[in-house]
């Protein structure tokens, strides 16, 4: 019976010693995984952050907002002052509370008054948002 009991203890001692190698390779895992998580948070400061890119159709429907927006703001002015204003600054914030900017560029719409029943607002960079320009003519809009 000695023989067996022998057998036994080298038995416990070899799986408490599996026990420990396990044990060990999870810490080590774990201790991966928190390193690569603390990594990836170090990452998520404002310096690494790429606000997410906007499809052309987005921009696209946004320019046309923009203008119609610009456009009705005009009109408006246009009904209450029988002119057209000679600067897009001159509906704020009567007829409008901020003027619109270009979506792709930022650049500001390019106003044209053009006499007294006439007016153009031009994009700068027509690419972004595939169209050129909004054109009014005496009340009318015409998008091109």
């Amino acid at each position: 019976m000695n023989m067996g009991s022998g057998f036994r203890e080298t038995f416990m001692l070899s799986s408490n010693g599996k026990s420990k190698i396990i044990l060990g390779i999870i810490l080590i895992v774990v201790l991966i995984i928190a390193g690569y998580l603390f990594y990836l948070y170090q990452r998520g400061s404002k310096e690494y952050y790429r606000p997410p890119l906007t499809k052309a159709e987005s921009s696209r429907t946004q320019v046309v907002d923009d203008l119609t927006t610009l456009s009705q703001a005009i009109d408006a002015y246009y009904s209450k002052n029988l002119k057209y204003p000679e600067k897009l600054e001159e509906l704020v914030p009567e007829f409008i509370d901020i003027i619109p900017v270009e979506p792709g560029t930022g650049k500001p719409f390019v106003y044209e008054p053009q006499g007294i029943h006439h007016y153009r607002i031009v994009i700068s960079n027509p690419t972004p948002g595939g169209l050129k320009e909004l054109v009014g003519k005496n009340g009318n809009t015409i998008r091109n």
